[in-house]
């Protein structure tokens, strides 16, 4: 029977009343749903937006946000490794523009690519990008894809280990920190592993590579620590009168006619910072010569038949001519024309990275789902089993002593887990149950809330109903199978959904009992994982860890809602 009559409803204060329940309703709704918003938000963030609390990411709308989204995952999270390579003195991504597609160095980006196609680098020079996250704990693009090249290429975890005399005990830990190929301990080839990821990363798409810069290394981690970010301090060691750090050049060989300052600078530069790798016999051999060299050669050289239209107006402007020799390496403007023509690509992939972390964790890693799925399977069997047939005693056959079993069957719920997670792990021990299925099941097998709810509804079961059947020749199995069990379709699908929301929560007990990982449950390994992570990663758990809960929910919500509305309306 409703609360209001179809009569009642017509008057205006009725219609006032279920205009505020609805609109009460609706604010709850709204007040669940923003916190959930936040959380999916935050799911696809990194160190760049770290700060934002929008319900919608700011790279979705944004080209600018995605640009600095994008150059942190291009230089592995390293403000360090951008400066070097761009020469420039950002403090953080979130500060870098995106510049406008005629910038300065745009005009050398078509001779830049035709420059890096002809192979006039060596892999050392060639940095890899979206392949590292320490800060965000995520698997980038680049990894994801170099574990798989390893997998195609040795089919299980064992042959590569013994072709790269490795001890990687599962996918998700093989990893190769990208050497530092600048620095003087840095040695190509130094491993196995190292060569293949040498030669990996000459496969990578453009806009995740990038060129390493000794001249930007010289000023960036060289001559600022040891004079100041400022110019002046600079020029004022040395005599000189340079606008900026750009201005400074980094000699190819000795500077025997500059300042003894200069010289001394240069001859600690070239043998105690800078790898030998960018040094030949006392001259520098480094991306900016080998590309200054190959600007001056294609000018030289008068081959205009082969150039571009507009290749040939760059190589005979008067620009071009006084600063062949001179020019920097136009990355900044590469890497921008690469973002706006590969944007749908670096979106994709920055909206789905941290949820392909936490996949690829969990199914490469462990048997997390395989012993949840059966633990939470045996955990609903059981709580179908053994609560409903304690209930069914008790309702059936009203034992003197009833009331009291019920009364210590509920104040098991007065104490938390907590309290009984030592003495049950400690007789767990005693019986050599640990690291077992049996330890997880047993201690929970029986809910004294689930008795009690059980019971009550048993006992509103018609009693002529089980007279019927007994005349009709029925045992007590046929009556609790066959009919108590059937009857109760509702208010079991609440006791099965309590179970699995119990076991597939379960963490704590399960890290206790279970500390063999062989054992661990899904919850273990999501812990594990958030240990290591950044914020966007582990809320990206936390939501792909919330689906099974309400796949199940759903599935179930007729059913649920019959377990609520039927006992009452009996």
């Amino acid at each position: 029977m409703p609360i209001l009559s179809s009569i009642g409803r017509r008057s205006p204060a009725s219609r006032l009343l279920i205009a505020l329940i609805y609109a009460a309703l609706g604010l709850g709704a709204l007040a669940m749903l923003y916190p959930l918003g936040l959380m999916a938000a935050g799911s696809t963030k990194s160190i760049a937006d770290l700060r934002d609390n929008v319900l919608v990411p700011r790279f979705l709308v944004s080209e600018e946000a995605l640009w600095q989204k994008h150059l942190e995952a291009l230089f592995n999270e390293s403000m360090d490794a951008l400066n070097i390579a761009f020469d420039t003195d950002y403090i953080r991504f979130s500060d870098i523009p995106l510049p406008p597609p005629d910038a300065p160095g745009a005009n050398l980006v078509p001779l830049w690519r035709d420059f890096l196609a002809g192979g006039h680098l060596p892999p050392e020079a060639i940095a890899i990008g979206h392949y590292w996250a320490p800060q965000a704990g995520a698997f980038p693009a680049q990894l994801r894809r170099f574990r798989r090249h390893l997998q195609d290429t040795y089919g299980s975890l064992d042959a590569l280990n013994a072709a790269m005399g490795t001890d990687f005990d599962a996918w998700y830990t093989v990893f190769v920190q990208p050497p530092a190929y600048l620095f003087p301990y840095a040695r190509p080839d130094a491993t196995p592993l190292a060569a293949a990821f040498d030669a990996f990363k000459l496969t990578a798409p453009d806009w995740c590579r990038f060129v390493l810069s000794p001249e930007g290394f010289f000023k960036k981690l060289y001559l600022k620590p040891r004079h100041s970010r400022e110019i002046a301090a600079y020029n004022a060691a040395h005599g000189t009168a340079y606008a900026s750090y750009a201005e400074v050049p980094l000699p190819r060989d000795f500077p025997s006619n500059a300042p003894p300052l200069e010289q001394e600078e240069w001859r600690d530069f070239t043998a105690n910072t800078l790898s030998p790798l960018w040094s030949t016999r006392g001259v520098l051999d480094t991306p900016e010569t080998r590309w200054r060299d190959w600007l001056a050669e294609r000018q030289e050289s008068g081959v205009r038949s082969q150039e571009s239209e507009e290749n040939s107006a760059i190589l005979n402007s008067s620009f071009f001519i006084l600063n062949s020799r001179s020019a920097p390496m136009p990355q900044f403007a590469h890497h921008a024309a690469l973002f706006r023509e590969h944007k749908a690509d670096i979106r994709r992939e920055l909206l789905t990275r941290n949820f392909r972390t936490v996949l690829d964790y969990l199914l490469f890693h462990g048997r997390g789902i395989l012993n949840t799925a059966i633990y939470c399977t045996l955990a609903v069997l059981l709580a179908l089993l053994v609560n409903p047939l304690a209930a069914y005693a008790l309702s059936r056959f009203k034992p003197s002593a009833g009331p009291q079993i019920l009364l210590f069957l509920m104040l098991t719920m007065a104490f938390p887990h907590m309290v009984t997670q030592i003495p049950v792990f400690i007789l767990l021990r005693e019986l050599g149950l640990l690291n077992t299925f049996a330890a997880l099941l047993l201690p929970g097998m029986a809910s004294g809330y689930s008795i009690f709810l059980l019971k009550g509804f048993f006992d509103s079961l018609p009693q002529e109903l089980y007279e019927s059947a007994q005349l009709d020749g029925a045992g007590e199995w046929t009556l609790f199978w066959r009919l108590t069990m059937r009857l109760s379709t509702p208010i079991l699908s609440v006791i099965a959904l309590q179970a699995f929301s119990v076991a597939y929560a379960n963490f704590m007990y399960a890290l206790l009992i279970c500390q063999d990982p062989k054992m661990w449950t899904l919850m273990v390994w999501l812990y594990q994982l958030q240990q290591r992570s950044g914020p966007g990663v582990v809320q990206a758990s936390l939501l792909i860890a919330a689906l099974p809960t309400l796949a199940v929910f759903l599935a179930c919500q007729r059913v649920l809602l019959r377990g609520i509305v039927v006992p009452v309306e009996k």
